[in-house]
């Protein structure tokens, strides 16, 4: 377990506005990562289905954008990666989430991660019974900020 650790899970179109950088298209989600990394109160959670989304979601700019932003992530200690093969992913009905995005939630919750930071209706609809089972806050980036700012 690593109750020690506050662990934060950014999906992936989150992910590319920190990459990007741009505070004028994208300032609730440079709020958050802000908030998340000042005084390292958080480490973002990266495993290999985490990468594999980010990869899907970002196409051909992974490895020139995404994949360079995530390694300097880890390198200043505000990233944490976890092998898959450590974590104990839970069976949990998550209904119409996708295959391919459950790895966000169930790596999140084997880690112990307090938050999921997402727009994706279908991931929020889940944050009641997660939270309540497993402790994970599926919720909006205002909505993070309001919780920890």
């Amino acid at each position: 377990m690593f109750h020690s650790l506050r662990l934060v899970v950014f999906n992936a179109l989150m992910t590319r506005a920190l990459n990007i950088n741009d505070d004028e298209r994208h300032h609730p989600e440079l709020a958050v990562f802000r908030l998340a990394f000042q005084g390292r109160r958080f480490k973002l959670l990266i495993t290999q289905g985490i990468i594999a989304e980010y990869q899907m979601a970002s196409g051909e700019s992974f490895s020139v954008q995404l994949q360079p932003e995530l390694d300097n992530h880890l390198r200043q200690g505000r990233a944490i990666y976890r092998e898959e093969s450590r974590l104990s992913r839970p069976f949990i009905e998550l209904g119409d989430v996708p295959n391919q995005h459950r790895a966000f939630i169930l790596d999140a919750i084997a880690a112990n991660a307090e938050y999921l930071i997402t727009d994706r209706r279908r991931w929020l609809n889940l944050s009641d019974q997660l939270y309540q089972s497993y402790g994970l806050r599926i919720v909006t980036p205002e909505r993070f900020v309001e919780l920890e700012g």
